[in-house]
């Protein structure tokens, strides 16, 4: 039997812990948070967070645990500031964002229309990136005020109704739930290596299909192809070495869209990229292996 050990992230008791892999690496299972891997130095650095901020962190375990595999590794964070990307990402949510998380979180859940679910209660606030269960609730009674939520008299507490699957279905068509992922950068020889080794293994191993127009054959008109892959896609990496005019489009067009851009750049490029995008976090790389983990790191801490 695995001994009791309390999560890090919300303080309460595990229902199990074990060794893994290494003997200073341990498999967490928490009702509130899900599951994760830690280590002992990373849960002893987690442990002078705010209390709001672990929360934010068990959101995004929660999240992964539920519908992702395998479970997130929180020793990995570390690297490329990754912990202050995640806390920052849900802290900034809007009440609206949370909402919508609430019945995105249902329709996924619900494996067909009427279904009765049990997740109202004291282990469900990281569903809406909520730091505790009042705000939770609040947002919970405001659904049900506005008709997307239904209570069943029995077998559940949470049913969506006919108006939640209508939004469902409204919120979808953001990208938020797609697996694919939009690459846009420079079809040169040269940097054939590293969409292959770097762009699309780190895409690939988080969990989502790179679409590289480049590389796919197609009978249709570029431009129009290009814009329909851009809207059904859930993210966007846009590699802007060579500083090319397309990729700086395809990025905006993106950016308009609310998708998330992760931006990258060759280190001896860095210094060329345009004023208009420096602002933002680029992901500096010496070569595709750099980039594979850095992009890996930076999907699984930003992209859910």
């Amino acid at each position: 039997m695995s001994p009791e050990s309390t999560c890090v992230l919300c303080g309460q008791k595990t229902k199990e812990i074990r060794i893994i892999k290494a003997p200073d690496l341990y498999s967490i299972e928490c009702d509130i948070c899900g599951r994760y891997v830690i280590d002992h130095l990373t849960e002893e650095g987690f442990k002078h967070l705010a209390k709001e901020d672990r929360a934010m962190i068990s959101a995004f375990t929660r999240e992964l645990s539920e519908f992702s595999s395998p479970p997130p590794e929180l020793h990995l964070l570390d690297n490329e500031r990754q912990t202050e990307r995640i806390i920052e990402r849900y802290r900034n949510k809007t009440i609206v964002e949370k909402l919508n998380k609430l019945i995105l979180y249902l329709g996924r859940k619900s494996h067909f229309f009427g279904e009765k679910l049990k997740i109202y209660g004291e282990n469900a606030y990281p569903i809406t990136y909520s730091k505790d269960k009042e705000e939770f609730d609040n947002i919970f009674e405001h659904a049900k005020k506005i008709g997307l939520i239904e209570m069943p008299t029995s077998g559940g507490n949470a049913v969506l109704s006919w108006k939640g699957w209508e939004k469902f279905d409204s919120v979808k068509e953001s990208g938020v739930l797609s697996k694919k992922c939009f690459v846009a950068m420079w079809c040169d020889e040269d940097l054939n290596v590293i969409y292959e080794e770097g762009v699309k293994k780190a895409v690939i191993e988080a969990g989502f299909e790179p679409i590289f127009i480049e590389k796919r054959e197609h009978n249709e008109k570029i431009c129009d192809l290009i814009i329909a892959e851009i809207r059904s896609c859930r993210f966007l990496v846009s590699d802007v070495t060579g500083q090319r005019p397309n990729v700086y489009y395809e990025a905006g067009f993106a950016h308009g869209l609310n998708r998330d851009v992760i931006w990258t750049c060759k280190e001896d490029d860095i210094d060329n990229a345009h004023f208009d995008t420096r602002q933002y976090n680029h992901i500096v790389w010496r070569d595709a292996d750099d980039l594979r983990k850095k992009l890996f790191n930076r999907i699984k801490a930003t992209i859910i």
